[in-house]
């Protein structure tokens, strides 16, 4: 194990003392799951960068009926719209 010594705000300080001493652990192991919760997200955000998907599709519908359903919310759009001739 390496050590990492960091100068830290006064206030920061104080708020890792409490924190830690309020969950009955050290300063160290509270700053090691921080930083490795934070590593670990991360991870997962490069992982959508380089797939691009920002979320995904959960529907139990088949694809024609969410089609379905789209084309049949979209009809407002065209309600406004005045036929040319």
């Amino acid at each position: 194990m390496t050590k990492l010594i960091v100068e830290l705000p006064e206030e920061l300080h104080k708020e890792l003392k409490k924190t830690a001493a309020l969950s009955h652990r050290t300063i160290k192991n509270v700053v090691t799951d921080l930083v490795e919760e934070y590593i670990s997200r991360g991870e997962k955000k490069e992982d959508l960068k380089e797939t691009g998907l920002c979320g995904k599709w959960e529907d139990t519908r088949t694809p024609e009926a969410i089609i379905a359903d789209i084309k049949a919310h979209r009809n407002w759009l065209r309600k406004g719209r005045r036929k040319v001739a």
